[in-house]
């Protein structure tokens, strides 16, 4: 069974994910991706925030991140 996510400032379990957005999505993008990939260079960012303390958590998504980088290639 997995640990419950907590809010590292407060420590509460009120979280809601969601996005945060300007005039468009926000992406992390690679600074050094593979040269041939079928993939985009931006990665999505899933956001968190804590509903008590309003802190927001910034997390990409991993797997599309390890397709792209040339750091997630297998050694």
């Amino acid at each position: 069974m997995a640990a419950e996510k907590t809010c590292y400032r407060c420590g509460s379990s009120t979280l809601e994910t969601g996005r945060v957005q300007s005039t468009g999505r926000l992406h992390f993008h690679v600074e050094n991706p593979k040269f041939m990939t079928l993939h985009t260079g931006y990665v999505p960012i899933i956001s968190i925030m804590c509903l008590d303390c309003g802190t927001i958590e910034f997390v990409g998504e991993v797997s599309k991140a390890r397709k792209i980088s040339k750091k997630g290639e297998a050694a």
